[in-house]
């Protein structure tokens, strides 16, 4: 008589795991999903407007991102495949070494678009006026490079 072992489900953590493939292929199968769901189910939500078009996966892509092939994916893929299997992005892009080595360059970022938005509602003046500044700035720092010695 043989005996059925189960087989084990424990899901563990994203830092328990080498690379951000190997977590998406444990998350994968713990979820009992297959590449052809994943698929599926990214498309569908592109279809209702819950991701992006161009976070879309084949399932080329799943399968040579989780046997290792890919290094670096795509922060929107990421985000699909976040969706899908209902756990917070953020989990996945620092698995993928985004947020860990970029997250202040990322609130810089976020910021300077913040800030790009009100110029929607500045009139021409101060429009012209931030220009200037932004002219005045870019020549003080051409001027501290232009301090070094010079060859020659």
């Amino acid at each position: 008589m043989k005996i059925k072992t189960n087989k084990e489900t424990t899901l563990k953590g994203p830092d328990d795991f080498a690379t951000v493939g190997e977590y998406l292929c444990k998350l994968r199968e713990a979820k009992d999903l297959t590449l052809r769901s994943v698929v599926e189910s990214t498309k569908a939500a592109i279809k209702s407007g819950k991701l992006d078009p161009q976070s879309a996966v084949s399932r080329g892509y799943l399968s040579n991102l989780e046997s290792g092939k890919y290094l670096h994916p795509s922060p929107l893929k990421l985000k699909a495949l976040a969706f899908v299997y209902q756990i917070p992005n953020e989990m996945l892009l620092n698995k993928a070494g985004y947020l860990d080595k970029t997250s202040n360059k990322l609130k810089q970022d976020s910021t300077f678009t913040l800030m790009l938005k009100e110029v929607q509602d500045m009139t021409n003046s101060e429009k012209e006026s931030v220009m200037d500044y932004i002219g005045y700035v870019k020549t003080r720092r051409r001027k501290k490079y232009d301090k070094g010695p010079k060859k020659g």
